[in-house]
């Protein structure tokens, strides 16, 4: 009886608001590109007023290609960037595509979040399909 009780007054009381993380990564979840061709993959951090990305802490961008597709470097830092000193980095990342077929991408993004007196580390997974598709035929 008292589970029961316990349970009804579990499920009737509200839920906390949840706390917003105070940042965002936007990364498509799918990107096309043409065999033997190259791409790019649009990697962007942007992060809520009255936070800020620790220049002093790092940012580390590593990228786990899978089979037909192939990028320049695996690791990026905060000077890779497109605007390194932007208070959002974003990147441009070059792909390129080896054979056709739908292959993964996995992004791993490790950086601090500052607020007004504490930092905290964030670290962020996104698994991006990459579609290649068969060279056209003259």
């Amino acid at each position: 009886m008292r589970a029961c009780a316990l349970a009804v007054v579990l499920v009737a009381s509200p839920a906390p608001a949840m706390a917003s993380p105070g940042w965002e990564l936007h990364v498509p979840e799918r990107v096309e590109v043409a065999a033997g061709a190259t791409g790019t993959l649009p990697i962007e951090l942007a992060i809520d007023r009255g936070q800020s990305i620790s220049k002093d802490g790092g940012l580390v961008l590593d990228l786990a290609p899978d089979g037909g597709v192939a990028v320049k470097r695996r690791r990026f830092g905060r000077a890779d960037a497109v605007d390194p000193d932007a208070d959002a980095p974003r990147f441009a990342i070059a792909l390129r595509a080896e054979a056709a077929g739908d292959f993964t991408l996995k992004v791993h993004l490790r950086f601090w979040l500052c607020g007004t007196k504490v930092c905290r580390p964030i670290d962020a997974r996104r698994t991006v399909t990459v579609s290649v598709a068969a060279p056209a035929t003259p």
